[in-house]
């Protein structure tokens, strides 16, 4: 009985884990206005944020995959995509000719951290809070 008890529980549990999943999505970022409060290390908030002032001065992400970057006064486009290390977030502002990537982790539903990726913002990260 007790053999049978465990296969049973065993399904119930992946079900559980999955439905907890941290994975961020478009949804999870629209409504509210994200500002950097620290920086990100190791899942927790940490020091100072330390990553370009499009991310840290303040971003509005509407759901037609564009962000308003508060210091360009700008919407830029961005996008999610999960490269099986991670979910990463891209930003692209063709007018001012920049192209950022950092991977995206969510923490709660208004917080959420980034990592530079690739050699130029590799020392990159900042802890995003949502603002109401």
């Amino acid at each position: 009985m007790k053999k049978k008890m465990k296969y049973c529980l065993l399904p119930l549990l992946l079900i559980i884990l999955i439905g907890c999943s941290a994975k961020v999505t478009e949804e999870d970022l629209i409504d509210g206005y994200w500002v950097a409060t620290a920086g990100y290390q190791d899942g927790e908030s940490s020091g100072e944020p330390y990553c370009l002032d499009v991310v840290t001065d303040g971003l509005k992400f509407n759901s037609n995959n564009t962000v308003y970057v508060e210091v360009y006064d700008s919407d830029f486009s961005y996008w999610l995509e999960d490269n099986g290390d991670g979910i990463e977030i891209h930003f692209r502002g063709e007018e001012f000719g920049l192209y950022l990537s950092y991977y995206i982790d969510k923490i709660s539903e208004d917080e959420v951290g980034l990592t530079g990726k690739g050699d130029t913002q590799s020392e990159e990260s900042c802890f995003l809070e949502r603002q109401y």
